[in-house]
């Protein structure tokens, strides 16, 4: 039989499908990286899928990431090179990307051949007696697409991936927002641990001078009891701060996947504030926000499946060609065989699908708008908040925590010379105590609030203008240690 030419023939078509059709390498799908964090190496998923999840990670700058867990002394930068590198959340994310390459490169396969062998006249009756009249037809059918559907396919495919890459890029800025919040979190608890590791220690001279004024019969049983109680509440407080900073240690270790921190402390200096750029040198870099830049990849997605939804309007050809073998006729015959096969669009033309398209092609424009606006408030609250932030931080390290300070101090040597009880001591302690919290809580509050606006326009602040983003030289920046 011919069978055996044809199958050769029909190896051929289906490597001829798939000659060429690659998966897309890693990056083709990801947009330029917003400036905010750069220059931060960040996961790479491997093409093999026997790799470890966190075994290929780009090369950096100056040679490979650190991916030890840290000792020691922790920095911020260090702090984002690990969580980009290393954070399951990031790499999820990257994996889906490369799932939507994967998609790309399924549409971009051809249809299948078909093959279909066809036996006939055999087993009947008389002349038709077992095979003595069998007729073998063997078809080789290929569905021909028209009408660009493949094209298509593959730019919907293409749309689809980039959105992922923008998806990923987002969640890249996400990350280094989180991390950056956990990290000055940890490091006003830990600054606070060394207030109150301080406010201990006051506590206990102010209940050693107490005692000493007591046995002269200066002061009162009371006021010593109430220097007692101020110690004892002075090392619940610090208990209290200490399982915080333990707490806060966690969440953010957790941003590069770890369940055990082995970094013992965190380096940072809270006390430095910059000045903020005005509302309009930060408006304009809103267009490079994700959330409203992906649009553009959206509307492409939406436009490419309103055009496949036309193509699929167009029937498609299915054409086959086969060879058959007679019996009957004496000399065992044979004969090629060759057929088209083409629906007729009468009643089905995708109707429905390309108007549902067209509507969802809309619906992207005017939700790209919305997508704006959102993000335009987003941007005010944010931008108003910190400027709140900033006005608070500078009024207490300016006026509030001098005052605080020349208060207790003034109370503190009054009390020394006999002219002033504890009880005003006491107040004065508690009053400078609360004033260094509020500080650090307000610090914490502002560079948290950077953090949000720095999300938002996809860069850092001081790098928007290098004139208005200088940084202030803060009067008393250590006020917080003393």
């Amino acid at each position: 039989m011919m069978l055996s030419k044809f199958i050769p023939s029909a190896a051929l078509g289906v490597a001829l499908a798939i000659c060429g059709c690659q998966l897309p390498q890693w990056g083709g799908s990801l947009p330029a990286r917003r400036p905010l964090g750069a220059e931060f190496d960040v996961y790479k998923p491997s093409d093999s899928q026997t790799d470890s999840l966190f075994d290929e990670v780009p090369p950096a700058g100056k040679g490979k990431v650190d991916m030890s867990e840290p000792t020691g002394e922790l920095s911020l930068r260090r702090a984002l090179s690990l969580a980009l590198a290393k954070s399951p959340e990031l790499a999820s994310f990257a994996w889906s990307v490369r799932q939507t390459e994967a998609e790309q490169l399924q549409a971009s396969l051809l249809p299948n051949p078909g093959l279909e062998t066809e036996f006939e006249n055999f087993g009947g009756s008389g002349g038709f007696r077992g095979t003595r009249s069998l007729e073998t037809t063997v078809v080789l059918s290929q569905l021909i697409e028209l009408g660009g559907k493949r094209t298509k396919r593959i730019e919907l495919a293409r749309a689809d991936s980039k959105l992922a890459g923008w998806r990923y890029e987002a969640k890249r800025l996400s990350v280094l927002t989180d991390v950056t919040r956990r990290f000055i979190a940890a490091l006003a608890i830990q600054k606070k641990l060394e207030l109150a590791d301080e406010d201990l220690k006051l506590a206990g001279s102010g209940l050693d001078a107490v005692t000493k004024e007591l046995a002269a019969g200066k002061v009162t049983l009371a006021e010593k009891t109430k220097a007692t109680v101020e110690v004892a509440m002075s090392k619940i407080r610090l208990a209290r701060i200490k399982r915080a900073l333990k707490i806060a240690k966690s969440q953010l270790a957790a941003t590069w996947g770890s369940t055990a921190p082995g970094f013992t402390a965190l380096i940072g200096d809270l006390g430095d504030i910059a000045s903020i750029p005005p509302v309009g040198k930060l408006t304009p870099n809103l267009d490079h926000n994700p959330e409203l830049a992906s649009w553009a990849a959206e509307i492409q997605k939406r436009q490419a499946a309103l055009d496949l939804a036309r193509a699929q309007a167009v029937p498609d050809v299915t054409a086959g060609v086969g060879y058959r073998h007679i019996r009957d006729t004496g000399g065992n015959d044979h004969a090629l065989v060759a057929g088209v096969s083409i629906p007729l669009p009468v009643f089905d033309r995708n109707q429905g699908e390309i108007r549902k398209a067209r509507y969802s092609l809309r619906s992207a424009k005017a939700q790209r708008r919305a997508a704006e606006v959102r993000l335009h408030t987003r941007f005010e609250k944010a931008y108003q908040t910190l400027a709140a932030a900033r006005s608070e931080a500078a009024a207490l390290r300016d006026e509030v925590l001098p005052a605080a300070r020349s208060s207790y101090e003034a109370s503190a040597n009054s009390f020394e010379h006999g002219k002033a009880g504890y009880i005003d001591v006491l107040d004065g302690q508690r009053t400078f105590v609360k004033v260094r919290e509020q500080y650090l809580e307000a610090l914490e509050a502002y560079h948290s609030a950077v953090a949000g606006v720095e999300e938002i326009i996809a860069r850092e602040l001081k790098s928007v203008d290098s004139t208005s983003g200088e940084k202030k030289q803060a009067k008393g920046n250590n006020n917080v240690n003393k």
